[in-house]
């Protein structure tokens, strides 16, 4: 589907009828409507008796005290809180770092929609993961404005991928030109460095030729996506690859890639992939919203039925979950097993959704995965680490994803625990984005 750099959802890659692109296009367009703050950056507030999950690990009755659009003060009931502090209540409630989705893709019209809706449901940051040249200013004008009405995002640009690879068999990707693509080694270096001209934030190597969708084309070869890698780091930048098969990840690790942007569906795994993963020391997104669906399991029909979710779900987007991935022969039987060998190894792990496909949607889409995360064998704990601190650690944002003096608040409040109970993230009671509260339940 078109995103603001006009690449479809990397797993998008089957193809869709007329009538399917139609409707995508209808639920991508414009919305402008914005959440208007409901207090300055400068009002302090102090959020008593709360539990407090700070990015790694859950304290009991905490004080939490904001100021400038900080987190200024965190601590027992001693807090010294300045006169005239609003005050909220924090009893039987839970205070997270805002939510992050580390995987998604814009519209290429409705961005902000987009990010409105991943703000209401606490997502207060999101990785796009790939846009186009025409659609990169748009991304970048977004990011630097951090409005309080929308998610802050950072971006990967233009993906890394060989000519006639993916995704330029997307709709107009190719004929456009908007996909630059390179052929070899030497040719890594200008490419990355014309990337971060543009505005890239990271690099995103595509290193997966789609033939388990039945259709094989071409894909970079291990030397240039290493010569990509070396190019990134020479300019501090991570690269992330997105890859299909084990073999293809256990490629792009051995290239020195930093993360993976998606696992891969199949019907098993080789029992030192997490081991391998771990001591290349790099991060996954697996992503298992998105394979799910592609294996026939989607999310859609479940989210559609809860009225909670849905009074969020901005009408565009509405149409997404009400899709269903074409059928395949996919497997994902052993994704259960490979997050367990992943999390047994200590490999972070990163929670993103590939948002917008069919059967997810901005922002609740997050909330599921986390379940996901936790029903293939991460604890709570870990699976909130994978949408807050794990996130921010592994793009280098170092203002955000914990709980502690001098962050930004970002902050999400809930009803009750999610570290025991992970469908508790769905209980919200407030958002602040950088100290302004803009949304909540």
């Amino acid at each position: 589907m078109p995103t603001a750099g006009g690449n479809q959802s990397p797993h998008d890659v089957r193809p869709k009828p007329m009538a399917t692109r139609a409707v995508l296009a209808i639920v991508l367009s414009a919305f402008s409507t914005s959440l208007l703050p409901a207090q300055s950056t400068r009002d302090a507030y102090v959020i008593r008796n709360v539990r407090v999950f700070d990015g790694e690990s859950v304290v009991e009755r905490r004080t939490v005290l904001v100021s400038d659009g900080r987190i200024t003060a965190v601590g027992d009931s001693s807090v010294a809180v300045p006169a005239g502090a609003q005050e909220i209540a924090g009893e039987g409630r839970t205070l997270l770092p805002g939510l992050m989705d580390a995987h998604v893709h814009l519209p290429l019209f409705g961005a902000a929609g987009a990010l409105q809706q991943n703000l209401a449901f606490g997502v207060t940051t999101a990785v796009v993961m790939g846009t186009n040249q025409q659609g990169m200013s748009q991304v970048k004008q977004i990011e630097a404005a951090d409005s309080f009405d929308v998610a802050s995002i950072l971006t990967a640009g233009p993906v890394a991928t060989a000519p006639g690879g993916h995704p330029t068999q997307m709709e107009g990707g190719a004929r456009s030109g908007s996909i630059p693509t390179l052929s070899a080694p030497g040719e890594a270096d200008a490419f990355v460095a014309a990337r971060i001209a543009e505005g890239s934030d990271f690099i995103k190597i595509i290193y997966d030729d789609i033939a388990s969708y039945g259709k094989t084309l071409p894909m970079l070869d291990e030397a240039t996506v290493a010569a990509l890698v070396k190019a990134a780091h020479a300019r501090e930048r991570i690269a992330v690859a997105h890859i299909g098969t084990e073999g293809q990840a256990r490629g792009a690790i051995a290239a020195g890639v930093d993360g993976l942007a998606h696992l891969f569906e199949g019907t098993t795994v080789s029992p030192d992939f997490g081991r391998f993963a771990a001591t290349h020391r790099v991060f996954v997104i697996p992503t298992l919203s998105t394979l799910y669906s592609g294996c026939g399991k989607s999310d859609g029909p479940s989210l559609l039925k809860d009225a909670d979710v849905m009074k969020h779900v901005k009408p565009q987007f509405r149409s997404l979950l009400e899709m269903s991935s074409p059928p395949t022969k996919l497997s994902c039987d052993a994704l259960p097993a490979t997050i367990r060998q992943l999390a047994a190894a200590g490999v972070p792990v990163l929670a993103g959704t590939d948002t917008p496909y069919p059967g997810l949607t901005y922002g609740a889409s997050l909330h599921r995965e986390l379940e996901h995360l936790v029903n293939a064998g991460l604890t709570p704990t870990a699976a909130l680490a994978a949408a807050t601190s794990a996130i921010a650690k592994a793009f280098r944002m170092n203002d955000r994803g914990r709980i502690r003096t001098g962050m930004r608040a970002d902050l999400l409040l809930v009803d009750g625990d999610p570290s025991k109970q992970i469908r508790d993230t769905r209980n919200i009671v407030a958002i602040w984005k950088r100290g302004v509260r803009v949304g909540g339940g």
